[in-house]
C-alpha cells in the first residue's frame, strides 16, 4: 500500500457488525453484508459482491472478533497493518480461514464476484462454546495478528452453503413460517465451527509464520507473473529466477500462501476465466478454448468438466 493505512474513508468492522450495519458505512453499491445475530458476541455474516472493476476497500478492524470464514466464490487479497506485524494473504474459494486481527488497519482488494460466510465470535463467546478447543488456539489468538488457512471438506462446504441460503431467505422478504428458526441457525453455525476446528492443525501451517514480508512479496509477484498470461504458464524455474526465490521455496510458498500448487493455481484461474468468458459473452466454446491456449477443444472440455462438473457446452446451454 502506498497510502497511510489510517484513512478517513476506512470501513469500520465494528460499525458493520454491531453498529449501524452496512447502511451506515461508506461501501460501494456492488457489495452487501447480510448479518444475523445469534447471541451477544456471536453473529453470522454473509459478505458478497460483484466488482466489474478492480476495487480496494480500506478497512479498520475495531471489533477484534475471531472470525471463522468459508469462501464460497471468488478470491480477495487482504493487507493489514497490525500492532506486531504486517499481514498479507489471499482469500481463496473452497478454503476456510480463522482470523483474529484486532485494531488492524489495511485494505481488501476485490475483482469479479466474491462471496463468503463467516461466523464472527468475541473471545468470550468462543470460550463459552468451545472451552476444550480454545486452549489449542489461544496462544495463536493472543499474538493479535493471526490468520490460519485450510481447504475445507465437503461437509463444511455444505454447512456453509446452508447458512448462506438461510441468511438470504431472512433478508429476501420470506414469510415468518418460511424463515429458518434461531435454534436451527445456531445449531448449523456450531456445526460449521466444530468442523473447522476439527480440521485445524497445530503444525504452524499459517502463511504468516513461514515467510517473512520480503518473501511474501516475492511470492505475490510470482503469482502475478504466473497468471499474467493464461494461455501458457511459465516454468517454476523461471518464476524462481524472476523473483529471486529458490524453486523449493516457490513450491512451498504457493502451497502455504495460495493453498495450491503452482500449476494447480494456474489451471484453476484458467478455468475460472473460461467460465467467465462463457457466461458473459457470445464467444463459442472453441473460441474460448483457443483464446486460452488450447489447440485441442476436447482437452479444454475435459479440463473444464474436471473443474466444474459439467462440460463447457452444457454450461453454456444452462445460462
Amino acid at each position: 500500500m502506498t497510502e497511510s493505512p489510517r484513512t478517513k474513508s476506512e470501513i469500520s468492522i465494528h460499525q458493520l457488525v454491531v453498529g449501524e450495519g452496512a447502511k451506515g458505512v461508506n461501501m460501494p453499491d456492488q457489495c452487501e453484508l447480510l448479518r444475523y445475530s445469534l447471541q451477544e458476541g456471536m453473529d453470522i455474516l454473509l459478505w458478497r459482491g460483484h466488482f466489474s472493476q478492480p476495487t480496494t476497500l480500506p478497512l479498520h478492524d475495531d471489533l477484534g472478533r475471531i472470525n471463522f470464514s468459508c469462501i464460497l466464490e471468488g478470491s480477495s487479497r487482504i493487507a493489514l497493518h497490525g500492532a506486531q506485524r504486517h499481514l498479507q494473504w489471499e482469500l481463496q474459494c473452497n478454503c476456510h480461514y480463522v482470523t483474529h486481527t484486532p485494531d488492524c488497519h489495511g485494505s481488501a482488494f476485490y475483482y469479479g464476484s466474491f462471496e463468503s460466510i463467516t461466523l464472527s465470535l468475541s473471545p468470550a463467546a468462543l470460550t463459552q462454546w468451545v472451552p476444550d478447543n480454545i486452549a489449542a488456539i489461544r496462544h495463536k489468538i493472543d499474538s493479535h495478528d493471526y490468520c490460519q488457512q485450510q481447504r475445507y471438506n465437503a461437509e463444511t462446504h455444505l454447512t456453509a452453503q446452508a447458512l448462506r441460503h438461510a441468511l438470504t431467505r431472512l433478508h429476501d422478504g420470506f414469510s415468518h413460517e418460511q424463515k429458518p428458526a434461531n435454534l436451527w441457525l445456531q445449531g448449523q453455525s456450531l456445526v460449521m465451527l466444530s468442523l473447522m476446528l476439527d480440521e485445524y492443525h497445530e503444525d504452524d501451517n499459517c502463511l504468516c509464520d513461514h515467510f517473512n514480508p520480503t518473501e511474501r512479496q516475492k511470492l505475490l509477484r510470482a503469482k502475478d507473473l504466473l497468471l499474467a498470461d493464461l494461455t501458457q504458464a511459465p516454468t517454476i524455474a523461471e518464476l524462481a529466477r524472476e523473483t529471486g526465490l529458490s524453486v523449493l521455496k516457490t513450491k512451498r510458498g504457493f502451497r502455504t500462501l495460495f493453498n495450491n500448487s503452482v500449476y494447480g493455481l494456474f489451471q484453476l484461474e484458467r478455468m475460472q476465466e473460461a467460465r467467465r468468458r462463457l457466461a458473459n459473452g457470445n464467444a463459442s466454446v472453441m473460441t474460448v478454448a483457443a483464446d486460452l491456449g488450447y489447440t485441442n477443444a476436447s482437452h479444454f472440455s475435459v479440463a473444464f468438466q474436471k473443474q466444474f462438473g459439467v462440460n463447457p457446452s452444457t454450461f453454456k446451454r444452462l445460462l
